[in-house]
């Protein structure tokens, strides 16, 4: 009986060790201790009427952040559709439209979305610096009655 015990528990062991190798190694392994929560400082985030501001200018591009399902369903007026999701795909799309000077106005929903962050970071990645988030962006400008579309996909 000790011997069939000592047996399963090498067989255990030995299971989650090549587990854990495997998890190291994939482009899709599981992080074994979660990341801290970023914590936003204001001075991240646009006030509203500033956007309002940069968008009645029509000098600013708008990225919604957001999945193509909640952008058919509302977004700011003009805003074209960039998810965070999906950037790899969806970036090329935009190139030739953008330059390292433009002002970009990120946004998505709710006080604790990250798409708009996420956005941020990969855009800047590509040199994009000149970028601003738009704190509960949709929501915020929908309550605001500021121009919005519905139904459209950019």
């Amino acid at each position: 009986m000790v011997r069939l015990f000592q047996r399963v528990l090498v067989i255990v062991a030995l299971g989650v060790v090549l587990g854990l190798i495997n998890n190291g190694v994939s482009p899709k392994g599981i992080p074994l201790v979660t990341p801290a929560k970023r914590v936003h400082k204001p001075e991240e985030f646009m006030p509203l009427l500033s956007a309002y501001e940069l968008w009645k200018n029509g000098n600013s591009i708008f990225f919604d952040a957001r999945s193509p399902e909640d952008y058919k369903s509302g977004h700011i007026a003009q805003a074209l559709n960039l998810p965070a999701d999906e950037f790899e795909e969806e970036f090329p799309k935009y190139v030739a439209m953008l330059t390292v000077e433009n002002s970009i106005v990120i946004y998505c929903d709710g006080t604790e979305c990250e798409l708009s962050h996420r956005l941020a970071d990969q855009l800047r990645l590509q040199g994009y610096t000149n970028t601003h988030i738009l704190y509960n962006g949709w929501t915020a400008w929908h309550e605001a009655g500021y121009p919005v579309e519905t139904n459209s996909v950019k």
